[in-house]
C-alpha cells in the first residue's frame, strides 16, 4: 500500500494566512473609522443620549468648562431653595396663628468681587458700599435664602463680608425639626462644627437655620461623629452652596 500523502488543500500556506490576517485588520480598521465618522456626524443627537459612552475630548474644553459652571450654578440654586422647604413648613406651623407681621425688608443686590478662597480669614469683597446704603452689621445671603455672613467693613463703593464659618467664629442656630438651639463653630471655607449631647437626634442632611425672625438656612449636616467614651456627638456641617462659584449676594 502506498504511504499516506496529505492533500494540497490541507497543506499549510503562510501567504494565504497572512492575506487573511491583513484582511481582518483592514476590515476592523474600516469599521472603527466608520463608527467614529458616524458619531462625529450625529454627535448632537448621540452624545446627549449616551453621555458616558464618549470621551469628553470630542467637545471643546472651553465649552465643557462653561457648561459645567452653568450647571453648577443651577444646581446650587436648586439646592439652596430645596433645603429651605422644611424650614418654611416648620415656621408656618409655629407662626400660622400670628398676624400683622412686617413684610421682609428688601435687600441690596451686590456682585462678589473676590471669592472667599482668594481672600484672607474667610472674607470676600462685594461691589456695594456706603453709597449704596450698605452698613456694618448687615447680613449677607446667597440666593436670598442661605445666610453667609455679615458686613464687617464698608467703603464708598465696596464692602468686606466675613463668613459665619470663619475659623473659631461662633454663630447661634436652630436645628430644624426639633427646635434645638445649637452653636456653630467656624472651621473655615463654609464648614462648621457643632457639639451636642448624644441623646439629641440628628440625621445626615438635617438643616440648621440662622436664629432670625426670617427664614434663613446656614448649614446642612454632612457628617456625625460619635465616641462611646464621649457623651457628646460632633456634627460637621457645611453651607449648602458652592462658595467658589459665588457671583451675586443679597445684603439686608
Amino acid at each position: 500500500m502506498s504511504p499516506y500523502k496529505p492533500s494540497q488543500r490541507n497543506k499549510y500556506n503562510p501567504q494565504a494566512v497572512l492575506v487573511r490576517v491583513l484582511g481582518i485588520i483592514i476590515g476592523v480598521a474600516i469599521l472603527v473609522f466608520g463608527i467614529r465618522a458616524l458619531v462625529k456626524t450625529h454627535a448632537e443627537v448621540i452624545i446627549p443620549l449616551y453621555p458616558n459612552a464618549f470621551d469628553t475630548n470630542t467637545m471643546s474644553r472651553r465649552a465643557l468648562v462653561a457648561k459645567v459652571n452653568e450647571l453648577q450654578g443651577e444646581l446650587d440654586a436648586q439646592n439652596a431653595h430645596s433645603v429651605t422647604v422644611s424650614l418654611l413648613e416648620h415656621e408656618n406651623t409655629v407662626l400660622k396663628t400670628e398676624l400683622g407681621r412686617e413684610p421682609r425688608v428688601d435687600g441690596t443686590l451686590a456682585h462678589v468681587l473676590t471669592i472667599p478662597n482668594r481672600s484672607f480669614y474667610d472674607t470676600f469683597v462685594i461691589d456695594a458700599g456706603s453709597a449704596e446704603g450698605i452698613q456694618i452689621g448687615q447680613q449677607v445671603y446667597a440666593f436670598d435664602v442661605v445666610a453667609l455672613g455679615t458686613v464687617t467693613s464698608v467703603a464708598e463703593h465696596s464692602s468686606v463680608v466675613t463668613l459665619f464659618s470663619a475659623p473659631a467664629k461662633e454663630t447661634s442656630g436652630t436645628a430644624v425639626g426639633n427646635d434645638v438651639a445649637v452653636t456653630l463653630i467656624g472651621r473655615g471655607a463654609g464648614e462648621y462644627e457643632v457639639r451636642m449631647p448624644r441623646d439629641v437626634h440628628f440625621e445626615i442632611g438635617s438643616t440648621i437655620a440662622l436664629q432670625s425672625v426670617y427664614p434663613a438656612v446656614i448649614a446642612q449636616v454632612e457628617k456625625i461623629m460619635t465616641d462611646p467614651r464621649d457623651p457628646f456627638q460632633k456634627l460637621l456641617a457645611k453651607v449648602p452652596v458652592n462658595l467658589t462659584a459665588l457671583k451675586w449676594v443679597i445684603v439686608r
